[in-house]
């Protein structure tokens, strides 16, 4: 845990903050030999590679069979099973508010313009968990490509030693009704879905959290296929006043640097009363719970104002707000992934059960992206209906701009139906 000085120079601060999780090894040439041997071989490639990677020799048939995730569901303890389905009722209920419908304008010259919102066909879906087991991340992930309509969802998880993927993962699956489970992680699933196998639909979009292989795959197929984003290692930010709770911010700090290699949790003190006490919060329950403090910054901020302009300018993937009169300061907020308003809004409520996506921005892109929605799984295409008065009204200056761009053939194409 380090305790940073408060310095004008927010660039900076945040440059040191960001040092915190430095960018991965080289990854590139390793997986880029992977992605093309995946292109080229397809399954026999996704084999190979899970075999040296994994250590997990998988079956020349390796999509889980449906049964066997309804099997996992049916085994869920109650507790458990409850928790999902209450989780997926709310992450439901908050991406259908964001569903978009198509529409219809007529413009002056009486043409109508719009858009159609059509889904994507085939949605590919990565859900980590080589050690753990991320049923939260099926939710995460499958809800809003089901709310936008897509036709098919495709889910790639690591697979275990025992065969298949996590039995949470599994689990969550056949909770929502998704059948194509394929027990393949790393940059080899990434490119399978991408480039599309034997076994392995192509897919037009794939989206979801991974390691530094899973991002850097990612990175190589745009193009081939969309993605949701770049995601890096889980990151918080916590702006608090004097009233702030040291156990309860120890705890939100350090749920943040569990998350393991590259998590980072700073805590922006408004006044600086409470660096000493939470500092001694976190040590505790560090010890306590056995969870490395290294990537814990404790800053001491002058004002709210300072607080504020650090927060924007390190765009953090969550921010919590545990001050007074909390829910002002939202207006001021222009880079976040995700915001929570209040002592009681802990960033754990929404990793799991609040209702809003917790796959976000990372890594500052919180300055130009948001966090997984309904529209990484739609496109917008455009209509434009011209009858006669329109497209006389339009012709002439349609042709003047396109004469201006030597395009003679366009102007043409104009004035024939200029009338």
């Amino acid at each position: 845990m380090r305790q940073l000085p408060w310095s004008e120079d927010v660039a900076a601060t945040v440059a040191e903050l960001r040092a915190f999780a430095p960018p991965p090894a080289a990854v590139r040439s390793a997986v880029t030999e992977i992605v093309e041997d995946v292109r080229a071989c397809g399954d026999a490639a996704v084999r190979a590679h899970s075999l040296r990677l994994d250590g997990v020799d998988l079956p020349a048939r390796y999509r889980e069979p449906p049964a066997r995730l309804r099997e996992r569901l049916a085994a869920l303890a109650p507790g458990l099973r409850a928790a999902l389905e209450l989780a997926a009722a709310n992450i439901r209920a908050y991406h259908l508010g964001e569903a978009a419908a198509p529409w219809r304008e007529t413009l002056a010259q009486g043409q109508v313009v719009g858009q159609e919102i059509v889904p994507l066909a085939v949605a590919g879906l990565y859900v980590p968990g080589g050690l753990a087991d991320y049923p939260s991340s099926v939710l995460m992930t499958a809800i809003p490509a089901q709310v936008a309509g897509v036709g098919r969802v495709v889910v790639c998880s690591p697979p275990r030693q025992g065969g298949g993927a996590a039995g949470g993962v599994a689990a969550a699956c056949a909770l929502l009704g998704v059948d194509d489970l394929y027990p393949i992680g790393g940059a080899q699933a990434v490119a399978a879905m991408a480039f599309g196998t034997e076994q392995v639909p192509r897919c037009d979009v794939i989206v979801g959290p991974g390691n530094a292989y899973v991002t850097e795959a990612k990175r190589q197929v745009v193009g081939e296929v969309a993605i949701d984003a770049l995601a890096g290692p889980s990151e918080v930010l916590i702006i608090a006043d004097a009233g702030g709770e040291p156990a309860w911010l120890a705890a939100d700090l350090l749920a943040q640097a569990e998350h393991g290699s590259g998590a980072m949790a700073c805590l922006a003190d408004i006044g600086g009363t409470l660096v000493a006490p939470v500092a001694a919060a976190v040590d505790e329950l560090a010890e306590e719970l056995g969870i490395a403090t290294g990537n814990v910054a404790l800053i001491a901020c002058p004002d709210r104002e300072s607080a504020v302009r650090l927060s924007n300018a390190f765009a953090p993937e969550h921010l919590e707000l545990h001050c007074a009169d909390a829910a002002a300061l939202v207006a001021k907020i222009r880079n976040a992934g995700a915001v929570f308003v209040g002592p009681h809004a802990a960033t754990a409520f929404a990793d799991y059960a609040a209702g809003s996506n917790h796959v976000l921005p990372t890594g500052g892109s919180a300055r130009f992206s948001q966090g997984l929605s309904v529209s990484a799984f739609q496109k917008r295409v455009a209509v434009v209906e011209l009858g006669a008065g329109a497209a006389a009204a339009l012709a002439v200056a349609v042709a003047t701009i396109a004469e201006e761009e030597g395009l003679r053939a366009h102007a043409r194409s104009a004035r024939l139906r200029g009338g």
